[in-house]
């Protein structure tokens, strides 16, 4: 039997009894410590490498029978006493790890042995070695691309000895994408065209694993049935299996005229359409056998509701839970916004400055090794992230490393209640108020009376709202921002539809807050709630609109629960109306984690503003736009900054050094001994980059082509994250957008209300040497 054929038999079903192969390697007793697991495991590894490959499974699933009950103290005794073996050995060892259900590092380890053993000279080593790759369960999500492109490199490879590329194209069809899977698929059709017969009916069968049940593999099939070989007693299974499935179709169909009648003598055409369908994706496409029916039901409900419009969507619970944090920004965790930083290493991007992880001490940068003695490494950020949230009063320990840290650090932190805001404030120069509105969530309201409050005992002479890339949230949170610069019965908006009555929202009694000056910030992401705001202030003539047309979203939807799949019972421990991490839930699927249920969000009406018009962008059949004026439409249009494509070449450049921490590096080195001068800078540097100590240094270190100005503004963006931490408040915006000094949208606002208040911003000394905006061809030629 061939090597390609015996690996894949291996991997399901048991090999050939051992023998004496492993006499006197195995002990009776599991060993009492870590040296002794060790020298257990390397005697049983040097016995394997004098086994045949077929028998390598066995020898690795025996050395399974050794693990203690720590599965990372196994794995860590066999990465070591694997050091210095034979292939045989380590490909013994990596089923051993495949088998282990917790696996700390989920799948990295396992790479690090299977990669070597993917380019052996021994066929049948590779062949095995790419076979136990083709496992999606045994790589997290950051393992599986590395090993998706070893596996398609041996699959697409002609020079391949062609048994290695069928395990590989089974195994990309196991673990790879869909575009991989077609990949896979093709690969094996090719052998179907093979002047070698034994080659053919290997890409047959093979295609047969993949559900492939048409096309001349099946001819194959067919043709090989009776021969009294594996070969033929494979074929004749794989048909059988077909016609099972295919009977089942039908008793499936049959069932469901029962179900559903037959009016008029004539059988439900529309079942029936979505019956055929689902049996030609079964049977045709390249994911057909590894989707199930619930999936298939999920993609048509979504086809369905994404036909009547772009807005309209179902939702699984898992993409409500997610949909509803977006809305009601509350959970009971540690108030941090965590991601992988440029070394891979889970980190702090920034506490939230109000969070219990501030206030015991974690900042930006810090590097999250252990979650409760559980190693962040190897990890999806979604696993990571379910380990730190948790009911609020409980306690989570964390491993942290900082830069100067002599050694990783415990910190001991009790989860709190946390409130993700909503809104940032600053005061700008010239006594100017801004706030950033990032989401018209549950709790808008609130936020931004304080944020008014804040600024007008400060002496704001002008408010800036900026709704930029805010693409909306609750429609009543919109009215609950507008009133506050409306008086009472002040219309802000209709809505309208075909099963909803016309229903105005007007301002309410003793909600207006102040008549200063207002000018709102939008662009291309500022959509639904976002332009009734910026449209109702505009139609009252209350504001200034300044920066791009917003998004078009002028229609409204409703959430609503489905009876087909309602959500699990919970304990609301916190009495908030929804479920949080440590709260009790009924499982009733017993899938261990809590389901929301399905919901679907369906447009029922559009929306109108003050003057009647409706932001809606609206096509006709033949997709052409209904009305030009769609959008709200800026009173003041231009770029956020100045776009040239001759710099276009500076994205890569500024990525590369934002990806070597260069600029992180810079800031982290001057910080400590020149506080009082970035805190300063961080407020404004006059555009100047010799105000940052050893600046001319540094920007020679970087060996760039990029212009002093290009980094004394990056180096200034990391010196306001920096600061952030130092002062325990964010600054508002992000980079460019929502700093007074780059943001020229921004300037352009400022200069309007300063205008009305008669203020030149260029008489504001913070101004006067950075503003992006135009004064008109008369400045212009005095310029000259």
């Amino acid at each position: 039997m061939s090597a390609a054929l015996t690996t894949r038999s291996l991997l399901t079903r048991p090999a050939p009894a051992l023998g004496l192969l492993l006499a006197g390697a195995l002990l009776t007793a599991r060993p009492a410590s870590a040296q002794d697991l060790e020298r257990v495991l390397r005697t049983q590894l040097g016995a394997a490498d004098g086994a045949p490959v077929e028998q390598l499974f066995e020898v690795g699933n025996q050395l399974l029978d050794e693990a203690p009950e720590s599965d990372d103290a196994f794995r860590n005794a066999l990465v070591t006493a694997v050091e210095g073996t034979g292939e045989k050995a380590r490909l013994a060892a990596a089923v051993a790890l495949k088998g282990l259900k917790e696996d700390a590092t989920y799948g990295r380890d396992l790479l690090a042995l299977l990669e070597p053993l993917s380019g052996s000279e021994d066929e049948g080593i590779r062949a095995m070695a790419i076979a136990l790759c083709g496992d999606r369960a045994a790589f997290n999500t950051r393992v599986l691309p590395d090993v998706r492109e070893l596996v398609e490199k041996n699959c697409k490879d002609e020079l391949v000895p062609p048994l290695v590329r069928i395990e590989a194209s089974l195994a990309l069809w196991g673990i790879g994408s869909n575009g991989q899977r077609a990949v896979a698929k093709t690969t094996l059709e090719q052998f179907l065209r093979s002047s070698d017969r034994d080659l053919v009916v290997r890409g047959a069968l093979a295609l047969a694993q993949m559900n492939v049940e048409s096309g001349k593999a099946w001819s194959v099939l067919r043709e090989i049935k009776d021969e009294p070989t594996t070969y033929g007693r494979q074929a004749r299974l794989f048909l059988q299996r077909a016609e099972m499935r295919r009977e089942f179709d039908r008793d499936l169909a049959r069932l469901a005229e029962k179900l559903h009648g037959q009016p008029d003598g004539g059988g439900d055409t529309d079942y029936r359409l979505l019956d055929e369908l689902r049996s030609r994706i079964r049977f045709t496409h390249v994911r057909g056998g590894d989707l199930s029916d619930q999936e298939l039901l999920e993609f048509a409900a979504k086809g369905m509701l994404q036909g009547l419009d772009r807005h309209s969507t179902f939702f699984t619970g898992d993409e409500y839970k997610k949909f509803f944090f977006d809305l009601d920004r509350e959970y009971g965790g540690i108030g941090a916004f965590v991601n992988f930083d440029q070394d891979d290493d889970f980190s702090i991007v920034r506490p939230i400055y109000s969070g219990p992880a501030y206030r015991a001490g974690l900042r930006s940068g810090d590097k999250i090794l252990e979650v409760d003695g559980w190693e962040t490494s190897g990890h999806t950020s979604d696993e990571i992230i379910r380990r730190l949230k948790g009911r609020p009063g409980t306690d989570v320990v964390l491993k942290v490393y900082r830069l100067g840290f002599q050694e990783p650090q415990m910190f001991s932190i009790q989860r709190g209640q946390i409130s993700v805001p909503s809104v940032n404030w600053a005061m700008l120069p010239g006594d100017i108020g801004y706030i950033e509105l990032i989401t018209f969530s549950a709790n808008i309201s609130r936020e931004i009376q304080v944020a008014l409050d804040d600024l007008m005992d400060r002496g704001a002479k002008g408010l800036v709202l900026d709704v930029r890339n805010n693409t909306g949230g609750y429609l009543t949170k919109a009215v609950d921002v507008v009133e506050k610069f409306l008086p009472a019965e002040t219309l802000v908006l209709a809505t309208e539809g075909p099963s909803e009555k016309r229903r105005e929202y007007v301002t309410r009694p003793r909600r207006f807050v102040t008549d200063l000056p207002l000018a709102v910030l939008t662009n291309n992401f500022s959509a639904s709630a976002s332009e009734i705001t910026a449209g109702a202030l505009q139609d009252h003539g209350r504001a200034v609109i300044v920066g791009e047309r917003t998004f078009g979203k002028g229609s409204v939807q409703n959430i609503i629960p489905l009876e087909t799949d309602q959500g699990e019972r919970f304990s609301d421990l916190n009495r908030d109306g929804a479920w949080q991490d440590g709260e009790p839930f009924d499982d009733r699927n017993g899938n261990g984690k809590f389901d929301a249920g399905a919901r679907i969000k369906i447009t029922v009406a559009l929306y109108y503003l003050p003057s009647g018009r409706t932001p809606h962008r609206q096509f006709d059949k033949e997709g052409r736009v209904i009305d030009p004026n769609w959008g709200v439409i800026p009173d003041k249009k231009l770029d956020l900054l100045e776009k040239n494509p001759a710099d276009a070449w500076k994205n890569s450049a500024v990525f590369a050094l934002l990806k070597e921490g260069a600029f992180r590096k810079y800031v982290k080195d001057h910080l400590g001994k020149n506080e009082a001068l970035f805190r300063k800078l961080a407020e404004g540097d006059d555009g100047d980059p010799q105000k940052y100590p050893d600046f001319d240094a540094f920007y020679d270190s970087l060996d760039t082509k990029l212009s002093k100005d290009d980094v004394r503004r990056w180096i200034r963006y990391e010196v306001r994250d920096q600061v952030s931490d130092l002062r325990g408040a964010v600054y508002p915006g992000n980079r460019a957008l929502g700093d007074p000094q780059e943001d020229a949208q921004l300037q352009e606002a400022v200069r309007s209300l300063l205008d009305k208040v008669g203020v030149d911003i260029r008489a504001i000394d913070a101004y006067r040497n950075v503003l992006k905006i135009d004064f008109g061809d008369k400045e212009k030629a005095a310029k000259k």
